[in-house]
């Protein structure tokens, strides 16, 4: 028996009708089977069903096995088997799959000896061999068909992917088994309520107040909209940028190519899959993103009732040389093309509307994301001498999205450090400044101090003016050494030592280790004319290109970049 998709108001109308209870486990989300699943009675002659014909077992024959459901199953509804009994002395294991034939037209006895392939050779019929590794005891497998044709399976709850294609679904299908080999028994396993594919459990009510739970969640559907945005929107009805307000976009449309089940709008900007669908939504760049260039989507639509989240992926295929047909629902199947594909799964798996998602194409081949500006992630790496094409597919409970368009990438220039000592803790510094109304003390600081210190990096032939306050950063150590002089009266200034990271002493100049830019790469550049290191050559290069860029240490112009090589 399969329930027929009915829109929420119609429900509505039809609460009190015989179909209300499956109308309204649709609408929440559940299907809910008039029964629990059983085994036919009508089954191979080497099969024997307990009382209630929840379990099915092989005698001691090894042919003979085949059993049915004794029901319909719908379109996505999952079948749970749990391997009740196994064995160690035969060859292989349970087959499974769908039949297009009712079992009550068939006699046991003319029931061939196994399904695959005596069974899977005649029309009609759909079934496969289950890996060995998958039949132990206590293990549940669940299985699916889905609209198209696809059955999908999975074992103790976790989906292990595409077991094979090519069912009819336009006519009613019972579930095929062939207790096989090492397999001896099995039990049908009924969890309440049943999961369709991909979609979130809900909670369960009791028996008696179910039906009344249920109405009051398909009226609660009804006045609610998965495609719901926040308060503050554009003119053009769509969410306001907020998290990359400060850049200016290059505007992109999507190809003209989609998955099935996705459908643009007339300007092809925003990409909707269907609402009955979690796959197969896939959707293409018009053109191939370069190097160093960003591209940056925003969420229009969610639907929480199904899980997993947003793919992305690239490839060197130009999507006009692809046919709706190629395009896989899986899209790990992707990677079987003979192009260039690669793609990341479950990106976004947990999006809300109006979320602004950022995938960065870096001059060095990686593929970064980040979400609302915040952590940045590498997904992918990729051959950047390749004409790159971006793709997405809005899967699961991503339903909508929109591209914001596509920006380069400007690394971000650091604002200027403080001043800082980089001298150990027994030479840290000491600032004394004169007093005003004592200047031949002053006069006596300053020459003693170009006497005695040469390593304050003050020329020894350079005396201040006896009119002009200077301060002198002297270390404390050598200031110990000195002998007693005018300087005792001056007074002493605090000490800061602060901690100073990646810096290597080279004697005469303090160079950093690591880029202040990317943080990634290491000093290799001088900048000109004030000639710090403090930037790799790819930054130090781009922060140049900026209008007035300047230097992140001393904040002057930047006329050139000097790459440097260490030895």
């Amino acid at each position: 028996m399969r329930v027929k998709s009915l829109p929420c108001d119609r429900g509505k109308d039809l609460m009190d009708s015989p179909l209300a209870t499956g109308l309204i486990g649709e609408l929440a989300g559940l299907y809910q089977p008039a029964s629990p699943l059983k085994f036919h009675l009508i089954c191979g002659d080497n099969v024997e069903l307990n009382a209630d014909a929840s379990i099915a077992k092989r005698g001691d024959s090894f042919c003979k096995a085949i059993c049915f459901s004794d029901r319909p199953i719908a379109v996505n509804e999952k079948v749970y088997i749990k391997f009740a009994e196994t064995s160690s002395s035969w060859s292989g294991v349970l087959r499974f799959g769908f039949t297009n034939i009712d079992p009550g037209s068939l006699r046991g006895s003319d029931l061939p000896r196994y399904a695959c392939p005596d069974m899977t050779n005649k029309q009609g019929n759909w079934a496969k061999a289950l890996a060995e590794r998958y039949a132990t005891p206590n293990n549940t497998l669940h299985f699916y068909v889905t609209r198209n044709g696809d059955v999908f399976y999975g074992v103790n709850g976790e989906d292990v992917g595409l077991f094979f294609t090519g069912v009819n679904t336009s006519l009613p299908l019972w579930a095929l088994f062939d207790i096989y080999g090492n397999t001896l028994a099995v039990e049908f396993a009924n969890p309440e309520p049943v999961r369709l594919n991909n979609m979130v459990m809900s909670p369960t009510t009791s028996s008696s107040s179910s039906v009344s739970a249920n109405r009051d969640l398909a009226s609660s559907l009804s006045s609610l909209s998965i495609n719901s945005a926040p308060n503050t929107e554009t003119p053009g009805g769509f969410p306001a940028i907020r998290y990359y307000a400060n850049l200016t976009f290059t505007p992109l449309k999507w190809h003209m190519l989609t998955g099935k089940n996705l459908q643009l709008s007339s300007d092809r900007v925003v990409a909707t899959r269907s609402q009955d669908e979690y796959c197969n939504g896939y959707v293409f760049s018009s053109r191939p993103l370069k190097c160093g260039e960003k591209i940056i989507i925003q969420i229009l639509g969610v639907d929480r009732s199904y899980v997993g989240g947003l793919a992305v992926g690239l490839t060197t295929c130009n999507p006009s040389r692809v046919q709706l047909d190629d395009l896989p629902d899986d899209s790990d199947l992707l990677l079987d093309r003979p192009e260039y594909w690669v793609v990341n799964k479950d990106v976004c798996r947990s999006p809300d509307v109006a979320d602004e998602l950022c995938f960065h194409l870096s001059n060095e081949g990686e593929l970064r994301y980040s979400r609302n500006n915040q952590r940045v992630s590498t997904l992918l790496h990729v051959d950047r001498t390749l004409p790159l094409w971006i793709f997405f597919d809005v899967y699961g409970n991503v339903q909508k999205i929109r591209p914001l368009g596509t920006t380069v990438h400007l690394p971000p220039v650091p604002p200027r450090p403080r001043s800082t000592s980089y001298l150990g803790a027994q030479n840290s510094l000491t600032v004394m400044l004169p007093p005003r109304d004592q200047q031949p003390q002053a006069q006596n600081l300053a020459n003693m101090t170009h006497a005695n210190v040469d390593q304050s990096g003050v020329p020894a032939n350079q005396n201040p003016q006896p009119h002009m306050l200077r301060s002198y950063s002297v270390p404390a150590a050598t200031l110990a050494q000195m002998s007693p002089g005018p300087m005792d009266n001056v007074q002493k200034q605090p000490v800061s030592t602060p901690n100073t990271p990646n810096i290597v002493d080279n004697g005469d100049s303090e160079v950093r280790d690591e880029c202040t830019v990317c943080y990634e790469r290491q000093v290799n550049a001088a900048l000109y004319m004030c000639g710090h290191l403090c930037m790799c050559f790819e930054c130090a290069i781009q922060v140049k290109q900026r209008k007035g860029g300047l230097c992140p240490i001393c904040r002057q112009e930047i006329k050139d970049v000097i790459r440097i090589y260490k030895t």
